[in-house]
């Protein structure tokens, strides 16, 4: 009987814990709402390389009071309160974002965060009120310490108005407010409800809105330090190159065109990168080419020379993509010591697929690149593209800038130079020979410098000002897709000449005649295509090759950031992969006489065949791969650890980091505070009492010892 009795007391004690866990899990809960609202996060953060660390992080968790300054003169006025007596976490526009500024807010001792808007619905916010002179965040000549002329003294800076930010380090959260989606939307408007509440309040009648950021960051001094540490990954991704030629291999003594651009670009809020005229518009160009190529009557691979497309991730980080491409393939054979556990490859040297070794870079003829293309650097009136070549080996180049200036002239290789209505202009018609700007072709030339190169742009002189900018997220559209019809036209044309061979028009066979004559570059996709993959990658294009709306939660506007490797998807390569893999394949192998289609969505009963690929639905063989894209300056060793092997050579790596967050909350008054401490205080006491006395009761009640 006593045994029961203690047993049924031991069950009633575990519900009665049980139960109160519980309750107290429920009432944190419902404290934790009732005190904090949490608000969408896109923070800057911290990333290393071979001397040190750029971006944002804290040590501790931030927070302070809703500060709104709309104009410098509110930032000053800020500054020289002395009769603000809280942290603030300072909410101002983007264009405002400046170091002086910065410092500035700094000096008053009462920063805590700041928030910056991109793009908002408040009139200070809007793209209406940004100002008309745009100050690029990067430096003045990006990526150039990396570049074909980084050891030649005064080179020329292609981004004058260049202030650095990017490359600043700052002990304190920078967070960004952005009305790009329904959460953000619902952050920007609640934040600034809460910094106008408090501003209508004179930041003095309590209780204030404030917010609390989260933003530890794990790395700490270089690169070589936080890999050692295994505090950090290197940034990167997935480069794609694609061929129409299944057969190349490297001993086929056929030489290879290059069509080239970048996939990534770069920003100081990562989240929100997208580098409309930076990169999206020169990947869009590539693959623009492509499909228009794809209707060449004469089919790509018959042709005397090899065409590819190489699209680099990486890029934005010291052309890491197109340097490690050229390292590879400058290596080849490779000798693999371990071979991978599963799929192909190598597990070391480490290279995740070795398709590359089919290409000679002693045969690379010429290369075709698209840089800055959407027409925003463009002042007013007809935008003209501009074609530059090396001003080092500039003869290596004549020819095919020659060619480039020709064709854009009225398509034809034999128009003069002088026809009226050129589209294409040498950069150095001014007389300034000023090189090349940045490019992924400088990884080519500076293993090889006499390659014959033109990098098409729509500048010739200075880089737009929304070079790695947060707010290089938008299009005039008819400028944007004329402007990259226009480019797509002059480097598919001349792409397919220089595979053929043909130099000039009036020798060309009939045969070649009706060939080039099929290749039209397609309006339409260049919309949509700029579309998908600024604003919403879940659109048609997009979901007809990858499916993404089956997703519970489809994407929508992606940022062009590339990442850090091996860590996270990769949508944008994944896309272009398939894109690129439909446009250079052979449809079917299996069923030669059509199409096998369902391999995706009837996959129980469709299977593809050796050697093929479901892209769109479609089993097709193509010669599209992944390349590994990192700083050439990190190597893996044979336990898959990243080490600095050249400290000289791109190094990039994103520090790991603790959860990342803002939520917001009321502060109330000092004194307010104090009297809170102090209730705290007597309840706690006043609890332990009633803790000791009921023990007590209960032991003296149930008489145990």
């Amino acid at each position: 009987m006593v045994t029961t009795r203690f047993k049924a007391r031991a069950i009633l004690s575990k519900i009665a814990i049980s139960l109160a866990a519980v309750c107290i899990l429920a009432n944190a809960q419902d404290t934790y709402d009732t005190i904090y609202n949490d608000v969408g996060s896109l923070p800057c953060v911290r990333l290393l390389n071979a001397t040190g660390s750029i971006g944002c992080q804290s040590m501790d968790a931030a927070s302070g009071v809703l500060y709104r300054a709309d104009t410098v003169e509110d930032i000053k006025q800020f500054a020289n309160n002395n009769e603000l007596g809280n942290k603030y976490t300072v909410v101002i526009p983007y264009w405002l974002l400046s170091s002086s500024n910065i410092d500035l807010l700094k000096s008053s001792n009462k920063l805590a965060a700041i928030l910056a808007v991109v793009n908002g619905t408040d009139t200070a916010h809007a793209a209406a009120s940004r100002p008309t002179t745009i100050t690029s965040p990067d430096t003045t000549c990006p990526n150039c310490d990396f570049g074909l002329y980084a050891n030649t003294p005064n080179r020329y800076q292609w981004n004058p108005t260049g202030s650095g930010l990017l490359f600043e380090q700052f002990d304190f959260p920078i967070y960004a407010l952005n009305t790009m989606d329904n959460r953000n939307i619902m952050s920007y408007n609640s934040v600034m409800q809460a910094a106008n509440r408090n501003r209508d309040k004179g930041y003095r009648d309590y209780p204030l809105k404030s917010l609390q950021f989260h933003s530890f960051m794990w790395g700490a001094q270089d690169t070589g330090a936080c890999l050692r540490k295994g505090w950090c990954t290197p940034v990167g991704g997935a480069s794609v190159w694609s061929t129409p030629s299944n057969n190349i291999s490297y001993t086929d003594e056929k030489p290879i065109v290059i069509v080239a651009a970048a996939i990534d670009s770069r920003s100081l809020f990562h989240d929100i990168t997208l580098g409309v005229e930076s990169s999206v518009a020169g990947m869009v160009t590539v693959l623009a080419v492509a499909e228009a190529l794809s209707r060449s009557t004469i089919p790509l691979d018959t042709m005397p020379k090899h065409i590819v497309y190489t699209l680099f991730t990486g890029e934005a980080w010291g052309f890491s993509g197109s340097q490690r491409f050229v390292q590879d393939i400058m290596s080849s054979p490779i000798q693999c010591e371990k071979a991978p556990t599963s799929g192909s490859g190598c597990a070391f040297p480490f290279y995740s697929d070795l398709e590359f070794q089919r290409l000679n870079p002693a045969k690379i003829e010429a290369i075709l690149e698209v840089g800055q293309i959407a027409g925003m650097s463009v002042a007013g009136g007809e935008p003209i593209l501009y074609a530059h070549v090396d001003n080092i080996q500039e003869a290596a180049s004549t020819m095919l800038l020659n060619q480039v200036v020709q064709v854009g002239a009225n398509g034809s290789v034999t128009a003069p130079a002088s026809t009226a209505g050129i589209a294409v202009l040498a950069a150095s018609s001014d007389g300034v020979k000023r090189g090349l700007p940045p490019s992924s072709s400088m990884a080519f030339l500076k293993s090889r410098g006499n390659i014959p190169t033109v990098v098409l742009t729509d500048y010739q002189k200075q880089m737009s000002a929304l070079t790695n900018h947060d707010e290089d997220d938008s299009w005039n559209t008819p400028n944007a897709v004329n402007l990259i019809q226009k480019a797509a036209s002059v480097i598919s044309t001349t792409a397919w000449l220089q595979a053929q061979g043909v130099s000039d028009a009036a020798a060309m066979t009939p045969e070649q005649t009706q060939a080039i004559a099929s290749i039209q570059v397609d309006a339409k996709l260049i919309q949509d295509l700029l579309g998908c993959l600024s604003l919403n990658y879940s659109c048609p294009l997009v979901d007809r090759y990858l499916n993404v709306t089956a997703s519970n939660t489809p994407p929508t506007r992606l940022p062009h950031y590339s990442g850090t490797l091996y860590s996270q998807s990769q949508p944008f390569p994944i896309f272009v992969w398939s894109f690129l893999a439909n446009m250079t394949s052979v449809k079917s192998t299996t069923s030669p006489s059509q199409r096998v289609t369902g391999c995706s969505s009837q996959s129980a009963t469709v299977q593809c065949g050796p050697k093929e690929y479901c892209v769109g639905d479609q089993c097709v063989v193509s010669l599209t791969r992944y390349h590994d894209a990192f700083g050439v300056g990190i190597g893996m060793n044979a336990n898959g650890q990243y080490y600095i092997k050249d400290a000289s050579k791109p190094v990039w790596t994103e520090s790991t980091w603790d959860p990342i967050g803002l939520r917001m909350f009321d502060v109330t008054s000092p004194g307010s505070q104090v009297a809170e401490l102090m209730t705290g205080i007597v309840l706690t006491i006043v609890s332990s009492c009633v803790i000791w006395y009921s023990r007590r009761f209960l032991k003296k009640t149930l008489k145990e010892d």
